[in-house]
Order: C-alpha cells, then structure tokens, then sequence
C-alpha cells in the first residue's frame, strides 16, 4: 500500500485520528505513524488553504502515493445530519471514484461548493438549490487544484459539522458572544464536535483499511 497523506484544515480536527497511528513521530508542520502496516502522514492546511508553498513542500517531502483531504464540512442538503461521512466527487480524482463507490463505507458523495467563509443557513440553503452539491467548506479547492498540478491521485472524504439550517456559534469564529445563548451555543456546539472528531477517525480508518481503492 502506499504512503496516505492525511490533510485537515486545523490540527484539533484531527487529534483523535492523530492518535491512532502508532510510532508517531513528527514536526509543528507535520505527524508520521503507522496505521497497521500502513505509513500515514498528517498534516494541517490552516483555514482557506492560503499557504501553498507550505503544502507543496509537505507533498515533495513525504512523496505520499495518495493524499486524503479531511476534515469538516457543512451540509446544504436537507436529508444530511452531523456525522454523515461525504465523498467530494468533484474534489477527488476521476479514476478512484469508481471504486470508491463501491467501498460503502460513505453516507452520500456529490459535488463540493468551496466558500470564502464560513457558509450562514441562507447562503448553504442557496447553494443546496444547485444540483448535486452536498455540502461547501473552505479549502477543497484549492488542495485538489495543487494535487492535480503535482499528478498525486487525492480523495475529498469530509464529515457533516452542521446542518444546512444551522450556524456555527460566534466564538467558533474568533468572535465575542454578543449575548449569555452565544456562550451557551458554543458549550453545545464544542461537545458535539468532541464526538464528532472520534468518529470521523473511525472513518478514515475504515476508508484506509479498505484498502482496495489504492490498488493501480
């Protein structure tokens, strides 16, 4: 099998999944282990995916045979709940999304929308009228353009945070609570992601030890 690389947005996203290679070795920039007989790397794209160079040089160093882009992702769909696991169709390359299909280890693939912020109900409401765009996050794009460009074969797979009606509370994102329900929404918000982080950990080590998809 060849070396994964596993990329999030943010190293808390994936801390859990961090935790489940073994022989972990590793910088600020990036964590080495082993998954079973499996040689992963983790790295973390910061938000929006505005330092390339920094990913480019993760790629060159690592040689990875495939790169994983993880992490989180916010619904437009109304039949999807927090937990779903989805499979970016148009964020992964063309030749594995056959065989991922039939690995049923995903709660629904489709189309990715990239943002420029973090996406309110209205806007997800508006872009989930689109046809078969499932969900939206911030650096999808930009990482499947870099794989593209380095010929590395990659698979968009993101776990659902929010429902398409929801929004992620204020202090999520570096603002103050405006009133005592922001705080309240935040605690809410904060425990549903603990759990949220375990299980996609599950996931991922399920989608690797499938294993069949990385075959030539």
């Amino acid at each position: 099998m060849p070396k994964i690389l596993v990329t999030f947005a943010l190293r808390q996203e994936g801390v859990p999944f961090e935790r489940r290679l073994t022989q972990r070795t590793g910088t600020g920039e990036m964590i080495v282990g082993r998954l079973d007989s499996c040689e992963v790397g983790i790295t973390w794209l910061g938000m929006c995916l505005r330092d390339h160079k920094k990913f480019n040089g993760i790629v060159t160093k690592f040689q990875p045979g495939i790169v994983i882009n993880s992490g989180f992702a916010g619904a437009v769909r109304t039949l999807l709940e927090p937990g779903d696991f989805l499979l970016g169709e148009n964020f992964s390359s063309p030749g594995l999304l056959s065989r991922l299909r039939t690995e049923q280890i995903f709660d629904a693939s489709g189309v990715f929308e990239c943002v420029e912020e973090v996406a309110e109900p209205p806007t997800k409401m508006r872009i989930g009228a689109r046809a078969n765009i499932v969900a939206v996050d911030l650096e999808s794009a930009a990482f499947a353009a870099i794989c593209t460009k380095r010929s590395v074969p990659f698979v968009t797979a993101r776990m659902v945070s929010d429902r398409y009606d929801e929004s992620i509370p204020r202090i999520f994102l570096g603002k103050g609570p405006a009133r005592t329900k922001d705080i309240f929404d935040a605690v809410w918000f904060a425990s549903r992601m603990i759990q949220l982080r375990h299980r996609l950990a599950d996931r991922l080590k399920a989608l690797i030890d499938a294993g069949s998809f990385f075959a030539d």
